[in-house]
């Protein structure tokens, strides 16, 4: 076995064997290579070689959904180092533990006009729980004192399921090797102590007020623990006196819940909300699409908003409402709170109603408009997304369609970077999650979100059974959608990002199957045969240019008030 010299990255890794941490996604450079060296020769890591920072720091976050695991990345110092930024805030925001190893230039070169030299140490303070600057002192206790800095960051990434990073500085020669360890870290265990209820009895007037109240809603936004989470909320949902709103990112869906919350109150007045809103508000997870539900509950606000998040460090006040904090997770909660008392109340059924009456408009609506668009081909592609197979949605346009759309979703799995939701990363987050699944993934993603990030194709492992669906309307269609009035052409072209490319040469560059269509009958027949083949990965674009999407769109959602 070949090592590195370095005893700091020896250290590194022995600790992160320790904890089965072995995903580690490498992006070139020369200040990094002790890292690049250590791991690459060790067969417990699994390692992998992404050009690009941002891409690299999305497609570990692609892993990090699929193992529920921390996933490592390193790269070299300088300019690479903040090209890590957007996928660290999308972790922070969306509890992904990703570990992010930064190489540095020895501080007392720091400022002197050395190249790609900056100031790296706590340059991701604000968005990671933990960010150690390590030493390059090899005496006993400076291996003592990087050895406890790694234990202690390591867990908090561990427990929280949030980002860390670690700073490491690095002086010549870089590329020393040795063929034995020279080093035996010590290994810290940590363990999480808040899978108890803390005292109960503390909380038996918010039993008596959860039993009593006639109007509960729980809203459940992105969230990881599907299996427990649904077990309590079946349980729950027997009482007529709570609805349970789930999200898109819950990956909690079917005919018990109100999925599609959009769809339900988009066109509400003000006078209707009074009569529907919540006595008690019950939120778990984080991060609700539906900006109207949001509008709502601050305008007209429940009398008690409770909150439950299980290692959160702040309240998360979103509707400037919150009574009470749980700082524990839901099922020990809901343990504590279930009853099989049922209260007399007709709360789930008015929703109810709702939901019928809208369904019966949307599916006449569907029927009815026969034009190509965004919101036709989608409400399609939804239905044909084959069974038990992971699908990856792109932000804007494409996940709101989604949040309309209430079929087969309860027998797939959905994911969207909702944690900070921008666009720059959703098909490296696709693919870094597509590489270590069993199931098929598919990604649904917006011309501009897709040409944005297409370097996320400039890799060696995306699978054969890997699928991208590309929605090319010719620009960044959800500004014509949500803009409150009326712009002149040249501040629109600011916002919409108009253009002609097509997919087609990035398809043949990458090795993709490439098809294009720009009718029903094409996109039917395509989509018959879309997920069969598997003797390379495939991109099929659906070019919606021709149609004033926005304002079908907007008649739709006219059509259903």
């Amino acid at each position: 076995m070949i090592y590195s010299n370095k005893k700091i990255v020896q250290s590194l890794g022995e600790i992160l064997i320790a904890k089965s941490i072995n995903q580690i996604i490498i992006s070139p450079g020369s200040r990094n290579a002790p890292i690049i060296i250590h791991f690459t020769q060790n067969k417990f890591f699994k390692t992998y070689s992404i050009v690009d920072e941002r891409c690299a720091g999305f497609f570990a976050l692609g892993i990090a959904q699929q193992i529920k695991k921390p996933v490592v990345l390193s790269c070299t110092s300088g300019s690479a180092v903040v090209n890590y930024y957007p996928a660290v805030t999308e972790a922070f925001y969306q509890k992904m533990p990703l570990i992010f190893i930064t190489a540095d230039r020895p501080q007392e070169i720091v400022d002197i006009f050395e190249g790609q030299t900056i100031y790296q140490k706590n340059i991701f303070k604000n968005h990671v729980v933990t960010s150690i600057q390590l030493t390059e002192d090899e005496s006993k206790i400076g291996l003592w004192y990087n050895d406890r800095l790694i234990n202690e960051s390591i867990n908090n990434c561990i427990l929280t399921n949030k980002p860390i990073h670690i700073n490491i500085p690095f002086s010549e020669p870089l590329y020393g090797t040795t063929n034995f360890l020279q080093v035996k870290p010590k290994i810290i265990h940590s363990f999480s102590i808040k899978n108890y209820f803390y005292k109960t009895k503390y909380y038996k007037k918010q039993k008596y007020i959860w039993k009593k109240s006639k109007k509960k809603m729980i809203l459940l936004g992105l969230y990881h623990s599907k299996k427990k989470m649904e077990k309590f909320l079946k349980k729950l949902n027997i009482d007529p006196s709570i609805v349970i709103f789930t999200d898109n990112t819950s990956n909690i869906d079917g005919h018990l819940f109100f999925s599609c919350i959009d769809k339900l109150i988009v066109n509400m007045k003000d006078q209707d909300w009074i009569q529907f809103k919540p006595h008690i508000l019950l939120t778990i997870g984080v991060n609700i699409l539906s900006k109207k539900i949001k509008f709502f509950l601050r305008k007209y606000p429940p009398k008690y908003h409770w909150h439950i998040e299980d290692n959160l460090k702040n309240y998360p006040d979103t509707y400037y409402q919150l009574t009470h904090f749980f700082p524990i997770k839901p099922e020990i909660f809901f343990n504590f709170f279930y009853t099989n008392d049922l209260i007399d109340s007709d709360y789930k059924h008015k929703w109810e109603i709702l939901r019928i009456n809208l369904k019966k408009k949307n599916n006449f609506f569907l029927k009815k408009e026969k034009s190509f668009s965004d919101l036709k081909v989608l409400f399609l592609i939804f239905k044909f997304i084959p069974d038990h197979s992971i699908l990856q949605l792109g932000n804007s346009t494409i996940i709101r369609y989604y949040q309309l759309f209430d079929e087969k979703r309860s027998t797939i799995q959905s994911y969207c970077n909702r944690g900070t939701s921008g666009i720059d990363g959703s098909l490296s987050t696709a693919i870094g999650f597509s590489v270590n699944s069993k199931k098929r993934v598919t990604i649904i993603i917006g011309d501009i979100s897709f040409f944005y990030d297409s370097n996320a194709l400039w890799n060696n492992y995306i699978p054969n059974n890997f699928r991208i669906i590309l929605i090319n309307n010719g620009g960044g269609n959800i500004f014509n959608i949500i803009k409150e009035k009326k712009l002149s052409k040249k501040v629109i072209n600011f916002f919409v990002t108009k253009h002609i490319f097509t997919a087609k040469k990035i398809c043949e560059m990458y090795n993709f199957k490439y098809k294009k269509v720009s009718n029903i009958f094409s996109l039917k027949k395509s989509l018959s045969i879309f997920w069969n083949t598997s003797n390379s990965p495939f991109l099929l674009e659906v070019n919606t240019k021709p149609y004033n999407n926005a304002k079908i769109f907007k008649k739709y959602l006219s059509y259903l008030s």
